[in-house]
């Protein structure tokens, strides 16, 4: 099983889940930068060139950050990744379709790729600033989302919060603190220092 990742985005939560999850994988960084995500090599793995993308052993290809977080819980019982009762699944999949539409595709991407949503370059800088206060808004609703609790799910630690958890890596990028929101802050902390979540970081070089 190969995961093809890039430091620090969105795929670093699925490369912390297949940490908790204890089974053997190879991580193969992709160079966005570059653009490596554009290459021909690459677009074979997945053309809709971006990460998160695992080739499992029998030769598919998944991609999409929420489907791999729970292709990974679910096929790693053992590990506790994710609820067995069907509330609990659908309640993960609330958090991360949230995470992935809201926060992320909705919120983070548009401040960083602002010109990409605007017909004239020109009107890049407003969209930008609107995304912020846009993101600042769906960082408040995770924040009453979470209830006070450190974990999304009241059952526990979750693949949810591994994905939550890079979210909140991000929020400076809002011109926000993460101190701001308490509670995702807690979140974010806990997740941290889980030994998962230490060795994706060593793996990917973060601090």
């Amino acid at each position: 099983m190969k995961l093809f990742y890039s430091p620090g985005a969105c795929s670093l939560a699925v490369h912390i889940a297949l940490h908790e999850s204890g089974r053997p994988f190879e991580a193969v960084r992709v160079n966005l930068k570059d653009g490596e995500q554009f290459t021909p090599a690459f677009l074979a793995i997945n053309p809709k060139s971006k990460v998160p993308a695992i080739a499992r052993d029998d030769g598919s290809i998944l991609t999409e950050c929420p489907a791999l977080l729970f292709w990974v819980a679910r096929t790693s019982p053992g590990a506790g990744l994710l609820p067995e009762d069907a509330e609990g699944q659908a309640r993960a999949i609330e958090w991360m379709n949230f995470i992935s539409g809201s926060l992320h595709n909705g919120g983070f991407t548009r401040i960083s790729r602002g010109e990409r949503f605007v017909g004239d370059p020109a009107h890049a800088p407003a969209a930008i600033e609107k995304a912020k206060a846009d993101t600042a808004k769906f960082l408040g609703i995770a924040e009453e989302m979470l209830g006070g609790r450190d974990t999304a799910l009241a059952s526990g630690h979750s693949v949810v919060d591994d994905y939550l958890y890079v979210l909140a890596r991000w929020v400076p990028r809002a011109d926000k603190d993460l101190a701001d929101y308490p509670t995702l802050k807690r979140l974010h902390d806990r997740v941290a220092a889980r030994p998962g979540t230490q060795k994706a970081l060593a793996a990917e070089g973060l601090g």
